[in-house]
């Protein structure tokens, strides 16, 4: 019982490592949980450590989830009742991490080896599928260190791997092995936890050192519209936006004094108007009229065939450039498990939270850059903003600056919003471009290539931002080798897996 109390502390501790709360050093709250893995008497009782430290760390990190869902004009209570079972999905999963770690490296030292890896093997594998849910990866913890820009070279899951090895040496001298080296040579077992340390001084000196490298003047201008308008509403009834967004334009440009290179207006900005074609034509000279001679990237919603698109527009000249149809959707809120096939089951459901019945939101066919007059930008759409293979795929193919357009409205209570922002803060530096973001009720805001909030406006304001950024045709080392990232590291921890075993069997 001392041991699942000890984790869940840890848990709950390492939840305060994240951003927003961001208190980097509490990584090394992994320590006792990887110590007591290791030590444990069976797979299944790591199994039960590693499941009883995941408990409190969603529970804390994700409380907003059923805040914001379960408000009236949203989910209602309902969402506390869906809450239980995300949180136990999540300990299954971690629980199945330590349970094969131990399995795998049994009781000792060996075990430690293998726990990293599988740590931010699975990590990855969250972010995989119809129910991809990034949260709580371990590598956004360096968020607002010098480490973070390490990124450019690591991406995320780098960084994951740095905070779970760092951990996994840290507790090296507390699994002694079961013969344990004699006399003076027991010193060695200290050296592991040194060599943690000079992992974390490297990477936060080499951060350091690239904070200092100048940027390249920011010789472009954008307008960030921030409409603040009621998202619940408009899903249910789209209402005349377009205004708000054209006056808050207008009003920007005005007091800019020239047009910008960009407007960018949010997610869902022209939902309930047709963009495309002669249908669009009204709403495309609408929009460029409130910025003639600006190119415009505008949220919207497309229909293909029947299928029903969240999507993002560039229009310039008053003519439509191009179209990017959101590829990754939130779960159970865009897309909905057997929806079609379970249709009386999710009326029911629905009825009983007074919604009309909803449908699928249709998946886009990939990452690919926007077009504009300006050049390939790299467009993504609100959860987007959390798959770095996103970011990375535009910027290889292309893109010199990122737009993020997101409708954070959603996130009505707690620290979603600001996660989100901070998760996303970090493609930034891994791509080296500059982030310009646009959110209904904020977080709007303009990124530096180092991941540094340059200009942010006030949640919960109509307001309209004027950003000053910069085009950028580096290459970081992430954005050519990224790919092979999460394939070498399963290779890694396969052989490393196989030494172990090896080991024991002789």
């Amino acid at each position: 019982m001392l041991a699942v109390l000890v984790v869940a502390a840890s848990g709950a501790l390492l939840s305060l490592a994240l951003p927003p709360t961001g208190v980097w050093p509490l990584f090394l709250a992994l320590v006792p949980l990887f110590v007591l893995v290791a030590r444990a008497p069976s797979a299944r009782r790591a199994f039960w450590l590693g499941a009883s430290f995941a408990l409190p760390f969603f529970a804390i990190y994700i409380l907003w989830l059923p805040r914001s869902f379960s408000q009236p004009t949203m989910l209602g209570p309902f969402f506390w009742g869906v809450f239980p079972l995300l949180l136990a999905a999540l300990c299954l999963i971690w629980g199945a991490v330590t349970f094969l770690a131990r399995l795998l490296g049994g009781r000792g030292p060996a075990t430690l080896w293998l726990l990293p890896g599988f740590w931010v093997l699975t990590e990855w594998l969250r972010t995989q599928g119809y129910l991809g849910f990034p949260w709580g990866t371990l590598g956004y913890l360096w968020t607002g260190s010098p480490a973070a820009q390490t990124a450019s070279v690591l991406g995320v899951y780098g960084l994951s791997l740095l905070a779970a090895a760092a951990a996994a040496l840290v507790a090296a001298p507390f699994v002694p092995a079961r013969r344990g080296p004699p006399g003076p040579a027991r010193a060695a077992r200290w050296l592991p936890p040194l060599l943690a340390a000079a992992l974390v001084a490297g990477a936060m000196l080499w951060g350091a050192a690239d904070l200092r490298r100048p940027l390249p003047p920011t010789d472009r201008t954008a307008v960030l519209v921030q409409g603040n308008v009621d998202p619940f509403g408009r899903a249910i009834s789209p209402a005349g936006d377009l205004g708000i967004h054209t006056d808050l334009t207008r009003r920007a440009v005005a007091r800019l004094g020239h047009a910008p290179t960009f407007v960018i207006w949010p997610e869902g900005a022209v939902l309930g108007y047709s963009v495309e074609g002669e249908a669009g034509q009204g709403t495309r000279a609408t929009i460029q009229a409130s910025a003639p001679g600006s190119a415009f990237i505008v949220g919207g919603r497309a229909y293909d065939a029947g299928k029903d698109y969240n999507s993002a527009y560039s229009v310039a000249g008053g003519s439509m450039v191009d179209r990017y149809d959101k590829a990754y959707l939130v779960p159970f809120g865009e897309r909905w498990p057997l929806l079609e096939t379970a249709k009386p089951l999710y009326r029911a459901i629905f009825g009983l939270l007074h919604l009309p019945m909803l449908i699928n939101t249709a998946a886009g066919p990939g990452p690919v850059p926007l077009r504009t007059p300006h050049g390939p930008v790299g467009t993504y759409i609100c959860y987007e903003s959390v798959f770095p293979q996103v970011q990375r795929v535009m910027v290889r193919d292309g893109a010199r600056v990122l737009v993020n357009i997101t409708n954070d409205a959603w996130f009505s209570k707690g620290n979603g919003a600001e996660q989100h922002f901070l998760m996303g803060n970090l493609r930034a530096i891994a791509t080296g471009r500059y982030l310009l973001r646009a959110g209904n009720d904020g977080i709007t805001a303009v990124v530096d290539p180092h991941g540094r909030v340059l200009q942010r406006l006030p949640r919960h304001v109509a307001a309209a931002l004027t950003a000053h950024f910069a085009f950028r045709d580096t290459v970081t080392p992430f954005v050519r080798y990224g790919r092979w990232y999460i394939p070498l590291l399963a290779a890694l921890t396969v052989l490393v897996a196989l030494v172990v075993l090896a080991r024991r069997l002789s």
